[in-house]
């Protein structure tokens, strides 16, 4: 057998991948200029669940109030922000995108207790390969989410975000407890004055994207954890803080700084990364006991 011959089954192998790669092309790029056609952009608002969050009843501390809950925000492939609602408005959720290619849902569970979780969920809804043909092709995939959190209603966050991007303002609400993660994607983070009362338990942990994070102090949290993992990450801890916070940071592939102000105490809890001032016996300011950890990274902390 020649040599051309010894090829030839590995040849035909190949050119029947490369025809099976092409026709697929060729379908996934006719189902998206079918999805352009059937583009159906519209504005939604999840403005009934609103409505029935803030109808429920509840008293706290002396004050009518709706009772404590939980908010549960699942968002993927699009831009999100998240901010300061109005008082007596209960959360609030709008969104713009086209239907036909995303889905935007949601539902409200009260429990016994009189408490109450709410989870939204928005997604895509065809294949990530189609999403960019259509993009290439001219059509509208640009899609945007706000979540609207009303500052006179404690409530515990959790926001997960995957292939997106977004920008969150959580300054001036009532939160009891904070986790907030990052996959794929940009993320601004703002607390731009305080928390109406200190959350318990910060959480902030994501990978391979940035994160800007600034006013962390104005969150005043007992336990701070930021966890980093394949990109870059600035995390500034100014703020409004009033008492004492364990912190821990730790970044694997990536490099992080830390911003720490000069009207708090930093106290070095291990010997790993940093060199930083111990903390005096006796001090007024709020003491922030500060852990690092890195691998295959840098974390830079810097006294301002």
């Amino acid at each position: 057998m020649t040599k051309l011959g010894c090829f030839r089954p590995v040849l035909f192998g190949c050119l029947g991948i490369l025809a099976i790669v092409v026709i697929g092309l060729i379908v996934v790029s006719l189902f998206a200029m079918k999805g352009i056609k059937s583009e159906r952009v519209e504005d939604m608002e999840l403005a009934a669940v609103a409505e029935t969050v803030a109808e429920l009843p509840g008293e706290l501390g002396g004050v009518e109030t709706m009772p404590p809950g939980r908010v549960v925000l699942e968002l993927a492939q699009g831009e999100f922000y998240v901010h300061r609602g109005e008082p007596g408005e209960g959360v609030k959720v709008t969104a713009r995108f086209d239907q036909e290619a995303y889905e935007l849902a949601d539902g409200l569970e009260t429990l016994e207790d009189g408490s109450w979780i709410y989870r939204v969920s928005y997604k895509r809804t065809i294949p990530g390969l189609q999403a960019i043909l259509q993009s290439v092709f001219g059509g509208n995939t640009d899609s945007r989410v706000d979540v609207y959190l009303p500052p006179d209603v404690p409530i515990a966050l959790e926001l997960h975000v995957e292939q997106g991007a977004s920008e969150i303002e959580l300054g001036g609400l009532w939160l009891t407890d904070a986790v907030l993660s990052v996959s794929k994607g940009g993320f601004d983070l703002q607390i731009s004055e305080p928390l109406r009362e200190p959350v318990e338990r910060f959480v902030l942990e994501g990978s391979m994207g940035g994160v800007d994070v600034g006013g962390l102090g104005n969150a005043s949290p007992r336990t701070l954890i930021v966890d980093w993992r394949m990109g870059g990450a600035n995390i500034d801890l100014s703020g409004q803080w009033v008492r004492d916070c364990d912190a821990s940071v730790t970044v694997n592939m990536g490099g992080m700084s830390v911003l720490v102000p000069r009207d708090v105490t930093l106290e070095r809890v291990s010997g790993d990364d940093v060199d930083l001032e111990p903390a005096s016996e006796e001090t007024s300011q709020p003491v922030l006991r500060l852990r690092t950890k890195q691998k295959r990274g840098e974390i830079d902390v810097i006294r301002r």
